[in-house]
Protein backbone atom coordinates (compact mmCIF):
# COMPACT_ATOMS: atom_id res chain seq x y z
CA UNK A 1 0.00 0.00 0.00
CA UNK A 2 1.37 3.41 -1.00
CA UNK A 3 0.93 6.64 0.87
CA UNK A 4 0.25 9.32 -1.75
CA UNK A 5 -0.26 13.05 -1.53
CA UNK A 6 -2.88 14.22 -4.01
CA UNK A 7 -2.19 17.53 -5.75
CA UNK A 8 -4.90 20.10 -6.42
CA UNK A 9 -5.17 19.44 -10.16
CA UNK A 10 -6.22 15.85 -9.50
CA UNK A 11 -9.25 17.11 -7.56
CA UNK A 12 -10.11 19.57 -10.34
CA UNK A 13 -10.04 16.80 -12.94
CA UNK A 14 -12.19 14.63 -10.68
CA UNK A 15 -14.77 17.41 -10.59
CA UNK A 16 -14.63 17.98 -14.36
CA UNK A 17 -16.53 15.09 -15.90
CA UNK A 18 -15.54 16.32 -19.39
CA UNK A 19 -11.81 16.14 -18.66
CA UNK A 20 -9.76 13.49 -20.42
CA UNK A 21 -8.20 12.84 -17.00
CA UNK A 22 -11.49 12.37 -15.14
CA UNK A 23 -11.56 8.56 -15.16
CA UNK A 24 -7.88 8.32 -14.11
CA UNK A 25 -8.52 10.64 -11.17
CA UNK A 26 -11.66 8.81 -10.07
CA UNK A 27 -9.75 5.51 -10.20
CA UNK A 28 -6.95 6.95 -8.05
CA UNK A 29 -9.29 8.58 -5.54
CA UNK A 30 -11.28 5.36 -5.13
CA UNK A 31 -8.32 2.97 -5.02
CA UNK A 32 -8.40 0.73 -1.95
CA UNK A 33 -4.67 0.01 -2.43
CA UNK A 34 -3.48 3.49 -1.48
CA UNK A 35 -3.68 5.77 1.53
CA UNK A 36 -4.37 9.27 0.27
CA UNK A 37 -3.39 12.60 1.76
CA UNK A 38 -3.52 16.23 0.73
CA UNK A 39 -2.40 19.44 2.40
CA UNK A 40 -4.20 22.54 3.57
CA UNK A 41 -2.33 24.37 0.79
CA UNK A 42 -3.99 22.07 -1.76
CA UNK A 43 -7.37 22.67 -0.15
CA UNK A 44 -7.02 26.46 -0.34
CA UNK A 45 -5.88 26.16 -3.97
CA UNK A 46 -8.89 23.96 -4.71
CA UNK A 47 -11.29 26.53 -3.25
CA UNK A 48 -9.56 29.32 -5.19
CA UNK A 49 -9.88 27.47 -8.51
CA UNK A 50 -13.43 26.31 -7.90
CA UNK A 51 -14.49 29.88 -7.08
CA UNK A 52 -13.32 30.92 -10.57
CA UNK A 53 -14.99 28.02 -12.39
CA UNK A 54 -18.57 28.86 -11.46
CA UNK A 55 -19.31 25.28 -10.38
CA UNK A 56 -22.54 24.24 -8.73
CA UNK A 57 -22.04 24.93 -5.02
CA UNK A 58 -24.04 21.91 -3.89
CA UNK A 59 -22.02 19.56 -6.11
CA UNK A 60 -18.75 21.03 -4.89
CA UNK A 61 -19.84 20.84 -1.25
CA UNK A 62 -20.69 17.14 -1.67
CA UNK A 63 -17.31 16.56 -3.33
CA UNK A 64 -15.47 18.39 -0.55
CA UNK A 65 -17.38 16.55 2.19
CA UNK A 66 -16.47 13.25 0.53
CA UNK A 67 -12.85 14.38 0.17
CA UNK A 68 -12.62 15.12 3.91
CA UNK A 69 -14.06 11.69 4.74
CA UNK A 70 -11.66 9.76 2.51
CA UNK A 71 -8.43 11.74 2.38
CA UNK A 72 -6.38 12.85 5.35
CA UNK A 73 -5.64 16.57 5.28
CA UNK A 74 -2.14 17.44 6.47
CA UNK A 75 -1.24 20.71 8.16
CA UNK A 76 2.03 22.64 8.23
CA UNK A 77 4.10 22.17 11.37
CA UNK A 78 7.29 23.60 12.78
CA UNK A 79 9.09 20.60 11.27
CA UNK A 80 7.60 21.18 7.81
CA UNK A 81 8.55 24.86 8.06
CA UNK A 82 12.19 23.93 8.76
CA UNK A 83 12.11 21.54 5.78
CA UNK A 84 10.51 24.26 3.64
CA UNK A 85 13.32 26.67 4.51
CA UNK A 86 15.98 24.12 3.51
CA UNK A 87 14.18 23.25 0.26
CA UNK A 88 13.72 26.93 -0.52
CA UNK A 89 17.46 27.49 -0.25
CA UNK A 90 18.23 24.34 -2.24
CA UNK A 91 15.81 24.92 -5.14
CA UNK A 92 15.44 28.73 -5.13
CA UNK A 93 11.83 28.61 -6.40
CA UNK A 94 10.20 31.58 -8.09
CA UNK A 95 6.55 32.63 -7.96
CA UNK A 96 4.01 29.83 -7.56
CA UNK A 97 6.80 27.24 -7.33
CA UNK A 98 7.18 28.41 -3.72
CA UNK A 99 3.79 26.82 -3.01
CA UNK A 100 4.97 23.55 -4.56
CA UNK A 101 7.97 23.56 -2.22
CA UNK A 102 5.62 24.08 0.73
CA UNK A 103 3.54 21.07 -0.34
CA UNK A 104 6.69 18.96 -0.66
CA UNK A 105 7.88 20.07 2.78
CA UNK A 106 4.60 18.86 4.29
CA UNK A 107 4.98 15.57 2.43
CA UNK A 108 8.51 15.06 3.73
CA UNK A 109 7.58 15.90 7.32
CA UNK A 110 4.90 13.20 7.10
CA UNK A 111 7.18 10.61 5.45
CA UNK A 112 5.18 10.62 2.22
CA UNK A 113 7.29 10.15 -0.89
CA UNK A 114 4.70 9.79 -3.67
CA UNK A 115 2.85 12.69 -5.29
CA UNK A 116 -0.13 12.30 -7.62
CA UNK A 117 -0.20 15.23 -10.03
CA UNK A 118 -0.74 15.96 -13.69
CA UNK A 119 1.49 19.06 -13.40
CA UNK A 120 4.68 17.04 -13.31
CA UNK A 121 6.84 19.91 -14.57
CA UNK A 122 6.13 21.75 -11.31
CA UNK A 123 7.76 18.97 -9.28
CA UNK A 124 10.02 17.03 -11.63
CA UNK A 125 13.32 18.48 -10.38
CA UNK A 126 12.56 17.94 -6.70
CA UNK A 127 14.65 14.93 -5.78
CA UNK A 128 13.07 14.28 -2.38
CA UNK A 129 9.79 12.93 -3.83
CA UNK A 130 8.58 10.56 -6.53
CA UNK A 131 5.88 11.43 -9.05
CA UNK A 132 3.23 8.84 -9.82
CA UNK A 133 2.56 7.90 -13.41
CA UNK A 134 -1.06 8.84 -13.90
Amino acid sequence: MNEILVDTNVFIYALDKKSIYNQQTIKLLNSPNNTLFTSTKNISELFSIVSKLNLNNDAFNRFYTDLKRNIEILFPTNESLAIFEKLYLKYNPIGNRVFDIEIVSIMISNDIKYLATFNKKDFMNIKEIELLNL
